[in-house]
């Protein structure tokens, strides 16, 4: 066999091996990973989630709370008081916030959503393009809050949202308050209160 053609068929036979190697092992989804509380953090920006709250998050003034609903409303309970809690906190704070609550089929798509545009006396329901449409232009902050699924809890940061993922329908809620206690040291008195005030509507 030729010089050259041993070069050539060694040159494909290093391409096969480094190609198998790329798809055999998986690239790693991010950088940083904490678990804090039994909660994992994951960034490829930001290495400490307490500063990352407290600083980055905290800082911006306006926010848009997305929550994912099943078909069968079974969540429902839950995902109000996330946006109750959220908005209650923001409120307080001076921040200006919106809800968007994503209403998903059978399949776990996107069917419609529902939004207040930051008018807690308003809400308009949205075509799935439309409910896109908001989410991929919106300028505020997202806090993202998943339907629960998986075996582990986690939450992603990144420079303009938040992925919330819980694994059990009460899980957001108590994701949300730890993030709350980094970013304010009254977040427990304020919570308080938002509780008080639901509690005493409901009864």
């Amino acid at each position: 066999m030729e010089r050259n053609n041993i070069i050539a068929l060694l040159l494909v036979i290093l391409i096969f091996v480094f190609a198998g190697i790329y798809f055999i092992i998986p690239e790693k989804e991010f950088v940083y990973a904490e678990e804090i509380n039994g909660i994992t953090f994951y960034s490829n920006s930001f290495s400490f989630p307490q500063k990352y709250f407290s600083e980055t998050v905290k800082e911006r003034n306006s926010f848009l709370i997305i929550t994912e609903l099943d078909s069968e409303e079974v969540n429902l309970p839950y995902i109000s008081s996330q946006i109750a809690l959220a908005s209650g906190i923001f409120s307080a704070t001076g921040k200006f916030v919106s809800s968007l609550i994503i209403v998903l089929d059978e399949q776990g798509n996107i069917d419609y959503c529902q939004t207040n545009f930051g008018n807690t006396s308003q809400n308009e329901k949205l075509t799935k393009r439309q409910c896109n449409n908001l989410i991929e232009n919106s300028t505020e902050f997202q806090f993202i809050i998943k339907f629960p699924e998986g075996n582990k809890p986690s939450v992603e940061m990144y420079n303009n949202s938040v992925v919330i993922k819980p694994t059990k329908k009460e899980e957001g809620l108590v994701i949300l308050q730890q993030i709350f206690t980094a970013m304010y040291s009254n977040s427990k008195e304020i919570t308080d209160k938002i509780n008080s005030i639901l509690h005493s509507v409901a009864s």
